[in-house]
């Protein structure tokens, strides 16, 4: 699947096979396109030959596109195309993450250790006093 700015493409060759010969599905995401051929001559000396053809392909489409907005055309050259509107990705700005810093719990004769230099924990300086 070809993928451009405003527009996810899809194409493969079912040369000799007309339009009333192909189908394309969709459900959910899943595009299927099946074909089938049959051609039966008889030649004037009684002799008979049959040509017989089958075809299945199947893509998905990206999470990305419009599933109501889903074309499909055939050439001349029989090169199917299967076009699909791509949604406008909301613009993504960029932010800051925190860092939270991963403490040990306080367990019997541990004190909590500060995570900078030179302070004290958080609630530690409340109780004590100035000897």
């Amino acid at each position: 699947m070809e993928e451009m700015d405003k527009i996810s493409q899809l194409s493969m060759d079912v040369a000799g096979f007309s339009p009333e010969e192909l189908t394309v599905r969709m459900e959910g995401r899943r595009v299927t396109v099946t074909g089938k051929h049959e051609k039966e001559s008889v030649w004037e000396e009684g002799g008979r030959s049959r040509e017989y053809r089958e075809l299945r392909r199947e893509a998905v489409l990206p999470e990305d596109v419009d599933l109501q907005a889903v074309t499909c055309s055939l050439s001349q050259d029989g090169q199917l195309c299967i076009e699909a509107l791509r949604l406008a990705q909301p613009a993504m700005e960029g932010r800051a993450i925190p860092i939270s810093i991963q403490q040990e719990e306080a367990g019997a004769g541990k004190e909590p250790q500060s995570s900078e230099p030179g302070t004290e924990p958080a609630g530690e300086s409340e109780g004590r006093r100035a000897p």
